[in-house]
């Protein structure tokens, strides 16, 4: 039987995109396939979330692949050098089609660069991949770490007043200011490093309660941290819209935390506006600010709707 490597970035910030490599593989091995995640350098090991998933290393003098061996590759990956100077079967693992461009200089296709299939994690990416990268995709769903879920008896539970929002680095040097612009007015209107301010904004938080929200950036923290945070929260916001479905929307729904979010792409197939979800379309950033404004100056009148939406 063939081996299976998942080859992984040595990236050492939370990323849901790294832990499912990892859990694929440790799946692979629950159900009898040998399966490691390799990494380039030793002893490198992500430090953001608890796994005893075997690990190799490629700048191990003992790592060698054999013809039938099949290797997975992350979309981000699959043009570098390091999987075209392996020699076994590869497989492209695709879990984002709006940026895997950007790791070329032109339009490859995926059979050109040796890989004989694909799975993606959304319905809307098998055609994406099919019609413009060569290859047969299968659909290989994401998950949700099981630690996220809440029980049904917290559903209705009182919660604090936080606003979590999720600051994506790498967006803004695409060119992306909504979370820019989202940040800097939640600031404002919650007084947020600024005294005084809410008494200038003429008590338009009142019913909220205003100086008691707080605004809760994740950054700098464990999976599981992030799991604590959204499962005593009110409120997450995502103006993510640079990938398909961004897992942290669904972990924030099974966290019982509402989400305020934009559609996305793949999004707009799982999620309904006031059923599941406040959504609006991508960019429309104000809109998203003033209904996350009239949530909180109505909190207290709206619980049944959250819990309903919970």
């Amino acid at each position: 039987m063939p081996t299976v490597y998942y080859i992984v970035p040595d990236y050492n910030v939370s990323s849901w995109g790294i832990g499912m490599l990892y859990l694929h593989v440790r799946l692979l091995n629950r159900n009898g396939i040998q399966a490691f995640v390799l990494h380039h350098k030793k002893p490198f090991k992500c430090s953001w979330f608890e796994s005893d998933t075997p690990i190799v290393y490629l700048d191990d003098p003992s790592f060698a692949v054999k013809e039938r061996d099949i290797l997975v590759v992350p979309e981000l990956s699959a043009a570098e050098a390091i999987p075209k100077g392996l020699q076994c079967r590869k497989i492209v693992f695709v879990q984002n089609t709006f940026i895997l461009l950007r790791a070329m200089e032109r339009a490859l296709t995926y059979d050109e660069l040796g890989y004989e299939r694909a799975m993606v994690i959304l319905p809307h990416m098998e055609r994406i991949v099919e019609t413009h990268f060569g290859v047969r995709a299968s659909v290989i769903p994401p998950v949700v770490a099981p630690y996220f879920f809440i029980d049904k008896d917290d559903l209705h539970k009182e919660r604090k007043k936080n606003i979590v929002l999720f600051p994506k680095a790498a967006y803004k040097d695409l060119g992306h200011v909504d979370y820019d612009i989202l940040i800097k007015l939640l600031k404002r209107c919650l007084g947020v490093g600024n005294e005084g301010i809410l008494e200038r904004i003429g008590g338009r938080l009142g019913r909220g309660g205003g100086s008691d929200w707080k605004l809760i950036e994740l950054e700098g923290k464990t999976h599981t941290q992030v799991a604590g945070i959204m499962k005593e929260s009110a409120f997450f916001v995502c103006v993510n819209t640079l990938e398909g479905f961004n897992t942290t929307v669904p972990e924030a729904m099974a966290a019982g935390c509402v989400p305020v979010c934009y559609e996305a792409y793949g999004g707009r197939d799982f999620l309904e506006d006031g059923k599941n979800a406040y959504v609006f379309p991508n960019n429309y950033i104000y809109p998203l600010v003033d209904k996350l404004f009239e949530l909180i100056d109505t909190y207290a009148e709206v619980q049944d709707e959250l819990s309903g939406i919970r």
